[in-house]
């Protein structure tokens, strides 16, 4: 397209390593969503509608992340805000559901303003619309300055503020934060596209995108890492006091935002790569787990109308625990190595620097509370459900092969989501990190300790923590099973030690070859 006769507006593509990650992390799980929707809709009507939708929406990421210039950019960042409030909006009886895609419509209405601002000013400042170019020659236009009202502000440093505004409110950010929770009117498989590889991660390619922009951009040095780290602790703190378990994982989504933000000041991309893709991943899979709590629990939403799971959904139950597990951090899973990472991250030589590092530690620290108090009060607590679930959920067959009491897709998408989302990690980790820069921090002269010898697949620390962590889960997954099933007989006993086995031997195969 000519926009005049001396410049020529492209349809082009840009796939490099951010888009392609962005792509491969939307596209993975979606894959995974789509077969947890026909088990979840297989008694609702319209689901070729929402079908259409999902398609639409995972198509417009895509088309996102992988635009050659601004206009096609801006193209795509429409096409997510309204096929979001499609999919938010589906339900379309409901009063609430309707309030809740328009406040989202309207915040992501907010969110194109600013991006076409940004847009006409970096048109304004370099006449051309290409990324490249504009990551290229950013550099060259640091000293221009536009006059507004007998004063005058840098070129860079208002596109930046442009920028920001329309990647916090993508990214719900502390003030525009308010749209992500009233979300979860949605289906939970438009959720967990939503709260983990589509929109809420918008803003943070954004920011990856255009990177060269704020590395020179003072204003976004010191804005990016305190908005960052105060999203992080307000998110955890708020879903610390949540009931809704949707709630608690749209709060925990706005947390793990503000510590991708942070991330994201740093620079370095293949930590704010990892993160996302630790969090884009298990918290997807979490949502397929509490979607089936959901259904089962008589789409109750509220944890203090359920208790005792463990007994009815065993399998919810194990993939729920490890799930939070690496999103909570806790040691020697995936999330407490990213965690590190983090840490390691901020250095102290940028701006309020402790007051970014304490409400990083805090809001990891809320991470644990929220995630124990969900998975304590679904599967473990005192029966708090209607008398009804419980007799009903008893009259069915308990000792089914697949231990649970949902359909057998829904649990081959989840275990299948949870042990791809193990693999790309694991490489990811391998591949993306130096070994020369991780856990630096620790004294190398204690050996044990070294980071020559924690990535050692067959002697190192990381492998034999790994181990520890194995089998504390095996022990779990033994008592979850066999404690509270006393009347098993010997034909599932025997399936279990078989499914048991051939899960040890894919462990081994897999630190020993692949790691």
């Amino acid at each position: 397209m000519y926009l005049n006769p001396n410049f020529k507006l492209d349809f082009s593509f840009l796939v490099d390593t951010v888009s392609f990650s962005f792509m491969l992390l939307t596209i993975t799980i979606a894959c995974f969503v789509y077969l947890y929707t026909f088990s979840y809709f297989r008694y609702e009507p319209l689901v070729e509608r929402f079908l259409l939708f999902l398609n639409s929406f995972v198509i417009s990421m895509v088309f996102l992340v992988t635009s050659g210039n601004l206009i096609m950019l801006f193209l795509g960042w429409e096409m997510i805000g309204l096929t979001s409030f499609f999919l938010i909006n589906f339900w379309v009886t409901r009063i609430s559901t309707l309030k809740a895609g328009f406040k989202a419509y309207v915040f992501n209405k907010f969110s194109d303003f600013f991006l076409f601002f940004a847009i006409i000013l970096i048109y304004n400042l370099i006449y051309d619309l290409d990324i490249i170019t504009i990551n290229s020659t950013i550099g060259l236009y640091s000293n221009f300055y536009i006059s507004f009202f007998l004063t005058k502000l840098n070129f860079i440093e208002l596109i930046s503020i442009f920028f920001l505004l329309c990647a916090f409110i993508k990214s719900a950010q502390l003030g525009p934060h308010v749209w992500l929770p009233d979300s979860m009117e949605a289906p939970v498989p438009a959720s967990a596209l939503i709260h983990s590889a589509t929109l809420v991660s918008a803003g943070i390619f954004l920011i990856l995108r255009f990177s060269p922009i704020f590395e020179i951009s003072t204003f976004s040095y010191i804005v990016l890492p305190v908005i960052g780290s105060l999203t992080a602790v307000y998110g955890g703190f708020i879903a610390m006091f949540t009931s809704d378990v949707k709630r608690i994982l749209a709060y925990s989504t706005i947390s793990h935002c503000g510590f991708l933000m942070v991330l994201c000041s740093t620079f370095m991309v293949e930590y704010v790569i990892l993160y996302l893709y630790v969090h884009g991943f298990f918290k997807a899979s979490v949502f397929l787990c509490v979607g089936n709590v959901i259904r089962f629990s008589k789409n109750y939403q509220d944890f203090r109308n359920m208790g005792q799971f463990y007994k009815y959904l065993p399998f919810e139950c194990f993939m729920s625990f490890v799930c939070l597990a690496n999103l909570a951090g806790l040691p020697f899973t995936l999330g407490f190595y990213i965690k590190h990472l983090l840490f390691l991250a901020i250095t102290s030589n940028i701006y309020f620097y402790y007051i970014i590092f304490f409400n990083c530690f805090f809001g990891a620290l809320t991470g644990l509370f929220y995630s124990y108090r969900l998975f304590y009060n679904v599967f473990f607590d005192f029966k708090k459900a209607k008398k009804a679930i419980y007799l009903n959920a008893n009259q069915q067959s308990l000792f089914s092969f697949f231990y649970s009491n949902t359909s057998l897709l829904s649990n081959i998408s989840i275990l299948s989501l949870v042990l791809v989302s193990y693999f790309i990690s694991c490489y990811l980790f391998v591949n993306f990190i130096s070994f020369d820069n991780l856990f630096s921090d620790l004294n190398s002269q204690y050996y044990f300790l070294s980071y020559s010898n924690f990535f050692y697949p067959t002697s190192g620390l990381l492998f034999n923590l790994s181990f520890f962590n194995y089998f504390v889960l095996c022990i779990i997954l033994i008592i979850v099973f066999y404690s509270n099933r006393s009347i098993f007989n010997s034909i599932y006993i025997i399936n279990f030690s078989i499914i048991f086995s051939i899960f040890s031997i894919f462990f081994f195969i897999f630190y020993n070859i692949v790691l």
